[in-house]
């Protein structure tokens, strides 16, 4: 389930974004990790664009990421102990692929810009995974917020894969691909090849924070198109035809900035919570 908040100054949007709920990658033709052994060019291209380039259910204007390093705060409350472990390995790892540089910094550190704490709000009684992601107009990651299920232990991996994809710029869910952040995978809590995959195209330095969509989208799989040793003729045929209509900004939600003194959009609620949450 995703709501989205209200909008920050300086063209900064929170998400909020809830849950139901890194070997090189792998070619056309290749074993993979997908379901049937094999991740296409067009598998791994839609993955990209959904995770990369949607808010949730809406299309972006932007691609956003980490431009600067990250300084990653794990509550000191109690329950989190057990899991700091987890969570600081899993955010290095993925900044690892990316090329960020990840600091761990104590959790009332004012640099503080990861934050991860247990979650303590109810939604509809339940008390889900989620996060929220602040970025600026011009696509750069200001600010991670992850709030762990403590109370449903068994999935706590999961929540903890799935809400860092999210902190590191990925603000829709791919749910047709083998992702951990698939809905339709729900079972799955460990980063796939189509993770890895999205996560170093998302990191590329033929993309650039801010590129808009529809340019960012035939950049994106033209890289993904090298990452898979795709032939040329089936690279064109992936990738030829993206970027040629321009994306919708979708809801008010997702579009422009806001001047402070207007008042925020109320909460889009989508689909997606699962009973028990994670």
């Amino acid at each position: 389930m995703i709501s989205l908040g209200a909008w920050r100054r300086n063209a900064a949007i929170t998400l909020l974004l809830f849950l139901s709920t890194v070997a090189g990658p792998a070619g056309v033709g290749h074993a993979s990790d997908w379901p049937g052994g094999q991740m296409t060019l067009e598998d791994a291209a839609k993955a990209f664009d959904d995770a990369a380039l949607r808010i949730d259910t809406a299309p972006a204007t932007e691609l956003a990421r980490w431009t600067t390093p990250i300084f990653l705060a794990v509550s000191d409350h109690a329950g989190m102990n057990a899991y700091a472990g987890e969570v600081e390995a899993a955010v290095r790892a993925m900044a690892a692929i990316a090329g960020v540089t990840v600091n761990r910094v104590a959790w009332q550190d004012p640099r503080a810009n990861f934050v991860v704490r247990p979650n303590t709000s109810e939604y509809a009684g339940k008390s889900p995974c989620r996060s929220s992601v602040d970025w600026t107009d011009a696509g750069l990651m200001m600010r991670a917020e992850i709030h762990v299920n403590l109370a449903n232990p068994g999935r706590i991996t999961r929540c903890i894969n799935h809400e860092v994809m999210h902190g590191f710029g990925f603000r829709g869910h791919p749910h047709s691909s083998f992702s951990v952040l698939s809905y339709k995978y729900a079972a799955q809590a460990q980063l796939t090849d189509t993770d890895r995959v999205i996560l170093q195209t998302l990191y590329d330095p033929r993309l650039q924070p801010g590129m808009r969509t529809p340019a960012a989208s035939q950049v994106a799989c033209s890289i993904i198109a090298e990452k898979l040793h795709s032939q040329p003729a089936d690279a064109a045929a992936a990738c030829g035809h993206r970027g040629a209509v321009a994306a919708r900004r979708g809801t008010l939600a997702f579009s422009g900035s806001r001047l402070a003194d207007e008042p925020a959009h109320p909460p889009s609620l989508q689909p997606g919570y699962r009973d028990g949450g994670m």
